[in-house]
């Protein structure tokens, strides 16, 4: 160790000397292990906090052990310069040769660390990334033929350290990965947060003014503590734990999940992906105390997802919501993992002296066949949260049935818009008496069309009313148009004897459904016998009890009754006639088979004469070529419904229609 005091007495002590005499003696090794500490700090930190496995994270790392190598051998070739008695020479040469390997590996790594973190390494081409190593690989050259060509440095016969011209080489070197950080940090200023921006920015001015400050001083070996200090900046300024991880369970929380689908999108790795929403989440949340809700969330994590693997990413969403991703797994794997989380799903959870049952929506997704970007994986988990209500519980859905889940959650979303704007289009088909020619009656049928999702078939959107309710406020809106436009009709002197209007079965169980349709039958100027309600076969065998409570208050009140697409389920007809129905209408099947003279159709001349029996009008559906109407008049059945005469038209089109025919 060098003595301070002979700094002291010497002539170079006057005119700022002394400070420079103090920054040599400190310099010399002090600085060193300064920056050793500082590393290690930083390695703890990163090592004991719960950190995400991205390219970023593993980056980092990599820039503090190459840094950490730096200060340990710029240290050891200072002792070893200081105590070199009986040291070979390789063994200087080894030391200092370390040293310059790890210190001009540390602007090379910063760089690429930047680039990574401003999402623009990704982007770069073979060509361009082998482009700019290439400074890098002819620093590694210098340094590492140094001990035979004296590139960089050499020691003279004195054992006494001497600078060569390949060290400005170095410097340059580092300098240029310098510049290429500065142009990427001015261009990716806008990706970067505040506090982002700030680490990166400050990393270059400490780090290069150390630079600077020890070529002209070679004495002082400031340059590892200036890049330890700046990477202690970075660790809390870019590599911010806190913001990655859930306050009540310690998981990865929502923003950790996008860094990691981010960090797999980007290094196209591939990854098993297991979505797990608690159903009956809100029982549990509030079955307990609320000081016991975080451990009862611990024990249902433990219970879930124990034993999934070392390498597993679990995040948390929100309680009883959770995301686990396992690394390129196999079928088998995935399977496995599946099976262990819905056993137990399925088993009781015992907690505080209580055993509670789970129910869970799951859904497994694979990246990147199923999911190549990360919203499709956040989309997903939003149509698992919403989609109880139209999907098994406790089984595994898979994309394909998510996809379908996000049309539903599509359509559901352009039925409410279309209710509040008034875009629902109320179409009418017509019905014709074919012996004379004369229009009877239509028939209203309810039209989506969206902005995004297009024409949404009736089939298609009706049965996901039903579901969601919906289907209460679309009767509504159909009865409404549909008398408003039933009475404009009137007023045009066009007498249609009746609207036929669709009754979904979900809206039997509406206590004051007759009295509300009366209603607005008499707002519009109409009565109960202009209304004639649709209720199909399938309807009327599965809902037989709310059916005949809905038909009979209807029928009381004056309304006529329709049974819709006969034919096609299986019911009893002696069932049937137990509802007071006027018209049947026949489906489009039972016309088909008959005109194509199969066997099934031989069916339709029977029904035909039991309903003329009964005296209840018979209509036709799906009606479309002339052999048709020929077979249906020879079984005397003359109104007819379908495309021979007319598809469904909007109001106005149906308008047109009617004055060209006689009513």
């Amino acid at each position: 160790m060098l003595d301070f005091r002979i700094f002291l007495e010497s002539e170079e002590a006057g005119n700022f000397g002394l400070i420079r005499l103090y920054l040599s003696y400190m310099g010399g090794i002090n600085f060193d292990i300064a920056a050793i500490i500082v590393f290690s700090f930083n390695l703890y930190l990163f090592v004991s906090r719960r950190r995400l496995r991205i390219l970023q994270s593993t980056l980092y790392s990599i820039l503090l052990v190459i840094s950490l190598g730096s200060a340990v051998m710029d240290a050891a070739g200072v002792l070893l310069y200081e105590y070199q008695s009986g040291v070979p020479l390789p063994v200087h040469y080894a030391v200092n040769v370390l040293y310059y390997v790890f210190q001009n590996s540390v602007a090379p790594a910063f760089c690429v660390f930047l680039l990574v973190v401003a999402h623009r390494y990704q982007r770069l081409g073979t060509g361009f990334r082998i482009l700019l190593a290439l400074p890098w690989a002819c620093a590694m050259g210098i340094i590492l033929s140094t001990p035979w060509t004296h590139a960089a440095f050499y020691f003279d016969e004195a054992l006494q350290y001497r600078r060569n011209i390949g060290l400005t080489v170095l410097y340059g070197v580092s300098a240029l990965y310098a510049i290429i950080s500065l142009i990427a940090l001015a261009r990716s200023r806008k990706t970067f947060s505040a506090r982002t921006a700030l680490g990166l920015v400050l990393f270059l001015p400490i780090t290069l003014s150390a630079f600077i400050f020890q070529f002209f001083h070679p004495d002082v070996l400031i340059v590892n503590f200036a890049i330890s200090v700046s990477e202690l900046i970075i660790l809390f300024s870019i590599n911010d734990f806190d913001s990655f991880v859930d306050g009540q369970t310690g998981l990865f929380n929502r923003a950790a999940l996008a860094a990691q689908l981010e960090n797999i999108e980007q290094q196209k790795l591939r990854y098993a992906v297991f979505l797990v929403y608690i159903d009956n989440k809100e029982f549990l949340e509030y079955a307990v105390r609320p000081e016991m809700v975080s451990s009862l969330e611990q024990a249902l994590v433990n219970r879930l997802f124990s034993e999934s693997g070392k390498h597993r990413f679990l995040a948390r969403l929100d309680f009883g919501e959770y995301v686990l991703m396992i690394p390129d797994p196999g079928a088998d794997a995935v399977a496995d993992v599946q099976e262990r989380i819905l056993e137990r799903v399925r088993l009781p959870l015992g907690f505080a002296g209580k055993r509670y049952t789970l129910h869970a929506q799951l859904a497994q997704l694979t990246i990147p066949d199923d999911a190549s970007r990360a919203k499709v994986v956040f989309q997903a988990h939003r149509t698992l949260s919403l989609s109880h209500w139209d999907y098994p519980l406790d089984s595994w859905l898979s994309l394909p049935d998510l996809s379908l889940a996000e049309r539903h959650l599509a359509i559901v979303e352009a039925i409410k818009e279309a209710l509040d704007t008034g875009a629902l289009m109320v179409y009418f088909q017509p019905i014709i008496n074919a012996k004379t020619g004369a229009l009877i009656a239509a028939e209203a049928l309810v039209r989506l069309k969206n902005a995004e999702l297009g024409f949404i078939p009736p089939d298609e959107f009706i049965p996901i009313a039903e579901k969601n309710g919906l289907i209460h406020a679309i009767g509504d809106y159909v009865l409404d148009c549909s008398c408003a436009f039933f009475a404009s009709l009137r007023k045009a002197g066009i007498p249609l004897q009746f609207m036929e209007i669709n009754l979904s079965p979900v809206q039997f169980a509406q206590f004051n459904l007759t009295e509300r349709f009366y209603a607005t039958a008499l707002r519009h100027g109409l009565s109960a016998g202009d209304l004639c309600f649709e209720i199909t076969e399938t309807a009327a065998a599965q809902s037989p009890l709310a059916l005949r409570r809905t038909t009979d208050a209807l029928n009381g009140r004056g309304f006529a009754l329709a049974i819709d697409d006969f034919g096609i389920g299986n019911s009893n007809i002696a069932t049937l006639i137990e509802i007071p129905f006027s018209v049947v209408k026949l489906d489009r099947s039972l016309i088909t088979e008959a005109s194509a003279r199969k066997p099934e159709g031989i069916e339709l001349k029977g029904f035909v004469d039991i309903f003329r029996r009964l005296g209840v009008s018979i209509v036709a559906e799906g009606v479309e070529t002339e052999e048709q109407i020929r077979l249906l008049a020879d079984l005397g059945v003359h109104l007819i419904q379908g495309y021979y005469f007319s598809r469904p038209l909007p109001p106005e089109d149906f308008l047109q229609f009617c004055k060209r025919t006689k009513a």
